[in-house]
């Protein structure tokens, strides 16, 4: 099945639906087909991929290949805006060139199709070509008149001007065209235009040497994927990450803060289009936004602002419709932004359209909705969105105790929070977690009797398995050594002890393993952390954290979860088990030993067990590929033993006459001793035959 999946793409999109690789392998079948066939395709192609600059440029191109100007056009609608590549701005560029010729209006809708591009795309460090096609359309529009020439000119300037400022590819050679455009208009006024520039020519040049060294290793086309974790994909989350703070530097050191912010907002878009999963990065482009906007309303600059705050709603828009529509986070933090702008009706409906997702955990959504009303409404409306969650299945325990808790800080009805306790008590009983929340809110307000009840309910419940419970029995016996008498304690304790043994029935349990909880406190200990391990608690408690921080000795560290450690335990050394917590090591599986058996032919990796033959080291392996496989290597072959005791006349000539060499060189400086020393040794210890002809002729 595996070999049919890495030949047949459907099956590999069927079992990953973002294999790139197999994505691309359909998308060049299909590109030679009819796009009245293939519309499909596209669609669920875009679809899957909707940030995806190249994907959407195919189904583009292929449209316009069958003069389908008008899906061609509804396309460019759907993706332009939002996915700023610069290839797809390139093909929007063409295409209005290409079919917007026959109209009256052809040259003004050519600029204003430039001015869009370089407005969206023009501080883009590709986007050399167009601000020289730009330029090129207005050094071509014909002009009547002086007027008609003057304002030609100032538009060529300006675009000039404009690309001459900004950091990208290619700018040597606009400064060239720029320096002789203005000296074949006006050769006197030429040299104070061309010295103004010079400076912001210079500042862009010198960002944009600065920029190749940031962004070296940056994969800008990589298409956005759910991430793996892979070496190779937090790479380039760092790369992105240094490249967004190098950009929040001001690098061109321009002293208008919009354009500065208007900068780092491209790069957190370009990011975007690669880093479309992570959605921290969406917030932190969010955040920069409402923060440039805060920044421009202080300034005075009040426009502006109130476009930096329209262009954060719509990144939220497109999050919480696109890739991050299942995003817990994007929907709080959008749903925070709009209140802040006191738009409360659009808060309800940011938290409804999260709601409506059906296979999504509503709990944490109405706790939030329920904080959002109590702030806006009031506590009578708060209650009853409580009531709207309670009638929702989906629903867990916490927003029981974010009621109760709700009613007790903010109303200060101790009565109500109690009864909302109780009624989820009657839902939840086989829940530690609310048995917990409500034992402690009992605690905290000192009514020990009703705690005392709340355990035992709890505890004597036929609906809490004895696994769950275990947490209870800590907590219950925490409280019993605070407000209980000794024999409280005891009792609490032998009934644990008993819930322990069948809860843990493969560890040996002993009194000591459980008497430490009833005389710890916090992080203290009554024994140093060697003591515990020794004892079992560790493995007990099934983490090495508590005796760590608890013994007031320095033992040794917990384990790590990664690393060589790990993979002992998982090799067969006891992770997790008594015998671990007792050595302080792990303890390999001697089972799986085998005798030592020398070989003379063995790979770097070899094992003789099935299964444990594992990779070279990373560097070993890169090393590996590089090198020819051995079946390129036809000898010579070097007897290594013979180099080190051999009878071979010319060696041993060469050797003496080495050593004849050495004590020359301690009393005698003439040339000719060393030249027929080097010749002997050039005669006898040559195993060449050419070479050795060769000296015979010379003799």
């Amino acid at each position: 099945m595996s070999g049919v999946n890495m030949r047949n793409p459907e099956r590999r999109i069927e079992n990953n639906p973002f294999d790139v690789d197999a994505w691309n392998l359909l998308l060049r079948e299909h590109q030679s087909r009819p796009i009245d066939q293939e519309r499909e395709f596209y669609e669920s192609l875009v679809n899957q991929f909707p940030n995806s600059g190249r994907y959407w440029r195919a189904y583009i191109e292929h449209e316009l290949r069958s003069k389908n100007f008008e899906n061609a056009e509804n396309l460019f609608t759907r993706c332009l805006v939002n996915v700023l590549n610069i290839d797809l701005w390139k093909c929007y560029i063409i295409y209005v060139s290409e079919t917007k010729g026959q109209l009256e209006q052809y040259r003004e809708t050519m600029a204003k199709t430039f001015d869009f591009a370089l407005e969206k795309i023009g501080m883009d460090v590709q986007a050399h070509s167009i601000y020289t096609d730009y330029i090129a359309f207005l050094k071509k529009v014909p002009a009547i008149g002086q007027y008609a020439e003057n304002q030609r000119i100032t538009a060529v300037r300006r675009i000039y001007q404009k690309a001459l400022a900004t950091p990208m590819h290619n700018l040597d050679s606009i400064w060239a065209d720029y320096c002789a455009y203005e000296k074949n208009i006006n050769m006197t006024l030429a040299e104070k235009l061309i010295a103004e520039r010079g400076k912001d020519y210079q500042n862009a040049r010198r960002v944009e040497k600065e920029l190749q060294q940031v962004t070296r290793g940056l994969k800008r086309a990589t298409v956005s994927v759910p991430p793996k974790g892979t070496q190779s994909e937090t790479k380039q989350v760092e790369l992105w990450k240094k490249l967004i703070a190098w950009e929040k530097t001001n690098p061109l050191q321009t002293e208008e803060y919009g354009q500065h912010a208007r900068r780092v907002v491209y790069t957190y878009e370009q990011s975007l289009l690669s880093l479309g999963y992570y959605p921290d990065i969406w917030y932190e482009a969010a955040m920069f936004l409402q923060e440039a906007s805060q920044t421009l309303d202080e300034k005075g600059d009040v426009k502006l602002a109130q476009a930096l705050k329209q262009e954060t709603c719509n990144l939220y828009e497109r999050a919480i419709t696109g890739l991050m529509k299942e995003s817990k986070l994007i929907y709080f933090a959008y749903a925070d932004f709009q209140e802040e702008q006191k738009k409360f009706e659009a808060v309800k409906d940011i938290y409804n359209r999260l709601l409506a997702i059906e296979h999504i955990n509503p709990t944490l959504t109405y706790v939030q909705l329920m904080r959002f009303i109590r702030r806006t409404e009031g506590p009578n409306n708060a209650r009853l969105v409580f009531k709207r969650a309670r009638e929702d299945k989906r629903t867990g325990y916490q927003v029981f105790v974010a009621s109760a808790l709700m009613e007790y800080n903010c109303m200060k009805d101790k009565e109500v929070a109690i009864k909302v306790f109780k009624l989820g008590l009657k839902k939840y009983e086989n829940e530690p977690g609310f048995g917990l929340a409500y034992a402690d809110f009992l605690s905290n307000l000192n009514e020990d009797n009703n705690t005392r009840v709340v355990f035992e309910r709890i505890l004597t419940s036929s609906k809490l398995p004895s696994d769950k419970s275990i947490r209870i029995w800590d907590r219950f016996l925490d409280f019993e050594s605070c407000v209980g008498d000794l024999a409280s304690i005891l009792k609490v304790e032998k009934r644990r002890k008993t819930a322990y043994e069948d809860a843990q029935k493969d560890l040996g349990m002993n009194h000591s393993m459980l008497v430490i909880d009833r005389y710890k406190f916090m992080d203290l200990m009554p024994c140093s952390g060697e003591q515990l391990k020794l004892i079992g608690y560790n493995a007990l408690k099934g983490t090495e954290s508590t005796a760590t921080q608890g013994s007031s000795n320095s033992g040794p560290k917990p384990l790590p979860t990664r690393g060589p450690q790990a993979a002992s335990a998982i090799m067969g050394g006891a992770g997790g088990h008594a015998e671990m917590a007792r050595y302080g090591f792990p303890r390999p599986d001697i089972t799986q030993m085998i005798p030592f058996k020398p070989r003379v032919n063995c790979n770097a990796s070899f094992h003789p067990v099935p299964g444990g033959v594992y990779p070279p080291p990373p560097a070993a392996a890169h090393l590996l590929s590089l090198l020819p496989p051995p079946t390129c290597f036809i000898g010579p072959f070097v007897n290594v033993e013979a180099l080190s005791t051999t009878s071979d006349p010319s060696a041993v000539v060469r050797s003496s006459a080495l050593a004849d060499l050495k004590r020359k060189r301690g009393d005698s400086d003439d040339e000719e001793d060393y030249t027929h020393i080097g010749a002997t040794i050039g005669s006898l210890g040559t195993r060449d035959a050419y070479k050795r002809r060769m000296n015979k002729k010379n003799e």
